[in-house]
């Protein structure tokens, strides 16, 4: 019976004449099922998978290449003087980047290594170089769009009229110059519309890039800039101011504005107002008669607790009515009309009756199209 050739030197002559710098790494297989945790990355639906899914194999070689570019070499079944050499995926992407891109399947080489390495750089290395190309595109543009996902850019109106932009992402910040905004010198992460631009002027080119952001994932919001801290004037005169601001409001933006300055930990009537309900709860506990003194203490904190729930109710509110007003603003009220629209719609289109759902048939994962 002829003499088998020896895998391990193969191997590493092989490694030797490919071109590029490559190293090879020799893996004996004590038992069959050590042959498959590399076999599982194979990259091909052809000579090497044949070999892997019908045989049992004493040991293989992996090369690795330039690029992280990695070969897998192993015996042909049946031939004493011949090698199979595939490809091995990338690791660490999922499956789903790998659906529609052509396996660079193996070739059969001799076992001259010279002419395998020819045999090899000329046939299997340009696919493979194709398929990885492919596969790393669609990773980088993945990559890329969680990073945009994650973009965020806060406009807001001054009290003099002008609008300022703060973000730190690159693709943002090229869209606002484009727009206009040139970078504040005194923060590298904020960035101001002329004010020598109409108001007209001002509104249409925030509608502009307020629609550039959304398409690029960006989130966006739009609010007023917070006055610059008074001293605080007596309570009354605190919900007297905002009850007529409030009254007065002529969008969402003056609402949102209103629902800011009510909710101020520092001058808002509810911060002061639960203070008046603590110190009183102290001071009745303090000096009420002996058997109603937890009584008071639990009817006190009863109202703090309120007040508490309130703030944060408020809060949420305040969130809302923000994002609709930033929403209104970059797309115009039809939006609303529309969304509402297609939510009616929805809710009136009948719900098919979802078929039978057939069994799955079972399949061996060694070669099968990564992704398909």
């Amino acid at each position: 019976m002829p003499h088998r050739a020896d895998l391990s030197a193969f191997a590493d002559a092989l490694a030797l004449r490919l071109p590029g710098t490559w190293t090879s790494q020799y893996h004996p297989h004590p038992d069959y099922p050590a042959q498959f945790p590399i076999a599982e990355e194979l990259w091909d639906m052809a000579h090497a998978h044949w070999a892997v899914s019908e045989f049992v194999l004493n040991h293989d070689a992996v090369l690795t290449g330039p690029d992280g570019k990695r070969l897998y070499v192993i015996d042909r079944p049946l031939n004493q003087n011949e090698f199979i050499v595939a490809a091995l995926a990338p690791p660490g992407l999922d499956d789903h980047l790998f659906r529609g891109v052509p396996e660079p399947n193996g070739i059969t080489v001799g076992a001259d290594p010279a002419r395998a390495a020819a045999t090899v750089a000329r046939r299997l290395l340009p696919r493979y170089d194709k398929a990885l190309a492919e596969v790393h595109r669609r990773a980088a543009v993945e990559q890329d769009l969680s990073v945009k996902r994650t973009a965020r850019v806060d406009f807001a109106w001054q009290a003099d009229g002008s609008l300022t932009a703060t973000t730190d992402h690159p693709a943002t910040i090229d869209h606002l110059h484009r727009a206009g905004f040139h970078a504040d010198p005194r923060d590298g992460n904020t960035f101001a519309l002329p004010v020598a631009l109409s108001p007209a002027e001002r509104d249409q080119r925030l509608r502009t890039v307020v629609l550039e952001l959304g398409a690029l994932g960006a989130h966006v919001s739009l609010r007023s800039a917070p006055a610059p801290p008074a001293p605080a004037p007596p309570g009354s005169a605190v919900l007297t101011e905002l009850v007529h601001r409030a009254a007065s409001a002529e969008d969402l933006h003056d609402v949102a504005a209103v629902l800011d300055e009510a909710l101020d930990p520092r001058s808002g009537p509810l911060a002061g107002l639960e203070a008046v309900v603590r110190h009183s709860a102290v001071r009745a506990a303090q000096t009420g008669p002996g058997p109603l003194r937890s009584e008071f203490t639990a009817s006190f904190d009863a109202i703090a607790a309120r007040i508490q729930q309130l703030h944060r109710d408020l809060a949420e509110l305040r969130l809302g009515v923000g994002e609709i007003a930033a929403l209104t603003h970059a797309h115009g009220e039809h939006i609303w009309a529309d969304l509402l629209d297609q939510r009616h719609t929805t809710r009136a289109t009948p719900t098919a009756t979802a078929a039978s759902p057939t069994p799955a048939r079972t399949t061996a994962t060694i070669g099968v199209p990564r992704g398909r």
